[in-house]
């Protein structure tokens, strides 16, 4: 009997451990107070459903964020009705908290809908996960072409959302402190230029149309002459070229100088993309700063000069930067941000290496070529420049994690086999 409730048993005890886990990042990501001087949060609609400039990113980072409790709930045992009546009652409870006790935080009818689906996506697929994790060599096959079809799809969206975009609406240059806006960056903007033509503190540039144009096809090079303020925790605008939605950013996190540049994801209300430059800004107010912010065929650069010192950084856009447009954190500053990225290839890819290892033959040989094909042709595509080095790296290390995981899967399967015929057999 020990032997036949061992696996119901880690079952169930794994779900409980997913469940606990996931509540408490929902607890991190939600519960916590975040900055809000302009008082953003007070002006959110308590029953709008796609709320804020943000509100694409924030539907689908709501939409992921329940499935970890789900999928463990389901794991310990709970029903399918359960599981979506638990995750209903948990949003509520967060959002009811956000509205009268933290800080910063918005509460909304749209949150509390879509951590609702979360939920009930994440119990549906639940009872799936034994198929998925030790899948016959048919299932793995369809595992596998499904899954090899939905990453290469996920890359070219974000190849396209990374592209260049602007949108409809009137220009509008803006210094801050120069416009009806609150003021919150600290210091004072003296000089901006785009593309060497001085830009207005608060209107409509003189060549709009050029400037349009420029920003459709990828291209810009902007200076700001400014003095320094304290830094500040939250991201502080210090100039906007905006049509609609803001497309061009100069912004300050705490030290950190920041570019958002145009992008097509801005139309869908994603976060904006953006390349930010490790002590940008001195740690002190009132040091004369230049800014130089550019980009060109999907390379962005943003230099600093203060101090007798020049610091400068270069980011070429690729489409597995797409998972910055939902991500609810600032995950990575400067280079670090590559790092993080080649990660999410890694454990992106992984999946599909696995599935490939159980179909056996020349299926696994599909992420290998999935991988050439997802970091060369949505690039080029859409005019982006060739992937880092880091994203290969990355890519390659989860098929080989894929493939070493699924030769320890299949080990331990064969093994907990032989060790219960043997036990039978003296029995």
């Amino acid at each position: 009997m020990a032997q036949l409730s061992a696996g119901p048993n880690r079952t169930r005890a794994a779900g409980i451990a997913l469940t606990a886990g996931g509540l408490l990042f929902i607890a991190r990501s939600t519960l916590t107070s975040s900055p809000d001087p302009n008082g953003i949060a007070q002006l959110t609609p308590l029953w709008c459903l796609v709320c804020g400039d943000t509100g694409g990113a924030d539907i689908a980072a709501n939409l992921l964020l329940f499935l970890p409790v789900a999928i463990g709930l389901r794991l310990a045992g709970v029903s399918w009705r359960r599981t979506v009546l638990v995750s209903a009652a948990v949003s509520l409870s967060v959002e009811l908290l956000q509205l009268v006790a933290i800080p910063g935080r918005d509460a909304s009818l749209s949150d509390l809908l879509t951590n609702t689906a979360s939920g009930a996506i994440g119990a549906t697929v639940a009872p799936r996960l034994p198929m998925v994790l030790r899948p016959t060599p048919s299932q793995a096959a369809r595992l596998l072409a499904g899954g090899a079809i939905l990453w290469l799809a996920a890359l070219g969206v974000s190849a396209w959302l990374l592209s260049p975009g602007v949108g409809r609406g009137p220009m509008r240059s803006g210094w801050a402190g120069a416009t009806p806006e609150r003021d919150i960056f600290f210091g004072e903007v003296h000089d901006v230029r785009f593309d060497g033509r001085p830009m207005p503190r608060n209107g409509p540039p003189s060549d709009s149309t050029a400037t349009r144009q420029r920003l459709a096809a990828g291209h810009f090079s902007l200076e700001a002459e400014v003095n320094s303020g304290r830094p500040v925790v939250y991201s502080s605008w210090i100039y906007k070229l905006s049509v609609g939605r803001e497309e061009i950013t100069l912004f300050q996190v705490r030290r950190h100088a920041g570019v958002a540049v145009p992008a097509r994801g801005l139309q869908l209300l994603l976060h904006p993309v953006t390349v930010t430059l490790p002590d940008g800004l001195p740690a002190v107010a009132g040091v004369a700063v230049r800014l130089e912010a550019s980009e060109s065929a999907g390379v962005v650069r943003l230099r600093s000069t203060y101090g007798g010192a020049t610091r400068a950084i270069e980011f070429g856009l690729s489409p597995a930067y797409g998972w910055r447009l939902i991500s609810p954190f600032e995950l990575g500053i400067g280079q670090g941000v590559r790092w993080f990225t080649a990660l999410v290839l890694a454990l992106s890819v992984l999946p599909l290496a696995y599935w490939a290892a159980w179909a056996s033959g020349m299926a696994r040989w599909v992420p290998p070529l999935a991988v050439v094909a997802g970091l060369s042709l949505p690039s080029r595509l859409a005019g982006l420049p060739p992937v880092h080095w880091s994203e290969w790296a990355g890519a390659a290390l989860g098929v080989v994690a894929g493939w070493a995981l699924q030769r320890g899967e299949a080990y331990l399967e064969r093994r907990c086999a032989s060790l219960s015929a043997s036990e039978f057999s003296s029995s």
